[in-house]
């Protein structure tokens, strides 16, 4: 029995492998494959937003004035560190304002460029920025509880629901403690097909690239104003998902990031 069972988490293991191994090797640019002409990328890009707009849902303007941080950039490369250990703990709007716009907000014009859309924060593959920004906010100074969506064109978070979600969201996290004592918990989504549109099985590989140049900007962010950040990849996948209204196909969350206040 003990041999069947060892065999069986080998196998379970290796077939584990076989997926990874196969979208690596799929996700390998070619020389022989077909490009998309860039007059198609072009249109696309023109014809489709790069955001979700949730325009029948009230908008809040984010704050015009930034908190003063407190480190330069090497310290806070060598101060960053995954906090966890909190209790209900709360952050200003301001200081949410500037964690979602220096992680992934409009930061430059495309005006008088070649590029179709406005620069962000992160880099993106091809300048299409496949991610999306759902927040759910517990308790920020100034900012109602509530699920809300980051719009960076609009440099404004939409609420898609109203009231404290946290209990509705926790159980879809293993570190369910970590949520229900977090500040805001944001929920990075991809949208894929604005990525895999031009780049087939390589698109997809750029926006899990992009979530981590998008989190790492805000682990730099949030340690400068003296905040705790905790990423998280321990989540069920469908049940999030589910929560958002996401399909869970060409549209599901890739990424999580837990604020609070750090002691």
């Amino acid at each position: 029995m003990f041999d069947l069972l060892k065999k069986t988490q080998y196998e379970y293991s290796r077939n584990e492998a076989d997926v990874w191994e196969l979208f690596h090797e799929n996700s390998k640019v070619d020389k022989n494959k077909p490009i998309v002409p860039n007059d198609v990328v072009i249109q696309k890009m023109r014809n489709e937003l790069d955001t979700l707009d949730y325009r029948s849902f009230a908008t809040v303007a984010l704050p015009e004035t930034a908190p003063t941080v407190a480190l330069d950039l090497a310290s806070c490369i060598l101060n960053r560190k995954s906090s966890s250990e909190w209790a209900l703990t709360s952050m200003t709007f301001e200081e949410l304002g500037m964690l979602l716009q220096l992680s992934y907000g409009v930061t430059r014009s495309n005006k008088d460029t070649d590029y179709v859309r406005p620069f962000r924060a992160c880099p993106s593959g091809g300048g299409l920025y496949p991610l999306e920004i759902f927040l759910n906010v517990r308790n920020v100074e100034g900012l109602a509880p509530g699920l809300y969506h980051f719009n960076p064109h609009k440099n404004a978070v939409e609420c898609l629901r109203e009231g404290d979600q946290t209990f509705k969201l926790c159980s879809a996290f293993v570190q369910r403690q970590v949520i229900e004592g977090a500040a805001c918990v944001w929920m990075v989504s991809g949208m894929f097909r604005r990525s895999t549109f031009k780049y087939s099985n390589r698109g997809y590989r750029f926006a899990l690239l992009e979530a981590g140049h998008l989190a790492q900007n805000a682990n730099l962010v949030a340690t400068g104003l003296g905040l705790g950040v905790l990423n998280m990849g321990g989540y069920f996948d469908r049940e999030i998902d589910k929560y958002l209204d996401l399909n869970g196909v060409d549209q599901s969350v890739i990424y999580c990031l837990a604020f609070g206040r750090a002691h």
